[in-house]
């Protein structure tokens, strides 16, 4: 069943029955916590392709400070999947979007800055 998100707020996010302050990977069969990072790396981006997705999101912060960089935006494209990177509240109304239009997904979302 899709995560439920009730509130979204900086420094966390109410997921279901869960409040949820470190980062985390979202997708179709819940969430899971991931290492903080202020920049995503190819790990990150790996862990990510093996829920074999149509897309992938990056809430890179409530001001946007994650940085997502252009040899992961080419790496995402360049396995066939959407890329999406959004401020964080944008980004899982575009997870919730694309889910609910059918699509696989994965998100993996920053909730500090």
């Amino acid at each position: 069943m899709l995560p439920r998100i009730k509130k979204v707020e900086f420094g966390k996010v109410h997921i279901n029955n869960d409040v949820v302050t470190e980062d985390f990977l979202l997708h179709a069969g819940g969430f899971e916590a991931v290492e903080k990072t202020n920049s995503i790396g190819d790990r990150d981006l790996d862990r990510m392709l093996l829920h074999d997705p149509h897309a992938v999101i990056f809430g890179a912060g409530f001001k946007g400070k994650m940085k997502v960089p252009d040899s992961i935006v080419a790496a995402a494209k360049k396995s066939g999947v959407d890329i999406h990177v959004l401020q964080t509240p944008d980004a899982l109304k575009k997870f919730h979007e694309l889910a609910r239009d059918g699509k696989k997904v994965v998100a993996h979302i920053h909730v500090g800055e």
